[in-house]
């Protein structure tokens, strides 16, 4: 079984006060094992995307549970949108 390389934009649902603590998702995310990266982004009109970079073994069901992981690490974390995939 081979691997893949999967970028993904991860935004964030606001709080009820102030913003999200973006370095402190995104650090959170990076810890993941399958994360190679995480980079802060500029999204529009002052918001910003977290966007990750992660290698997947490339198997049914295995990007799924990579993007429930990710979705485990923080209450805020709203849309993952995947923005490229490709074996290595």
């Amino acid at each position: 079984m081979g691997h893949v390389v999967v970028k993904y934009k991860v935004t964030l649902d606001q709080p009820d006060e102030g913003s999200p603590d973006y370095e402190g998702i995104s650090a959170a995310i990076n810890e993941l094992p399958e994360v190679q990266m995480s980079e802060i982004k500029p999204l529009a009109f002052g918001m910003m995307f977290i966007e990750i970079q992660a290698v997947l073994e490339d198997g049914e069901g295995t990007v799924d549970m990579f993007e429930d992981k990710v979705r485990g690490t923080d209450d805020l974390i709203g849309q993952i949108e995947t923005l490229e995939m490709g074996r290595l």
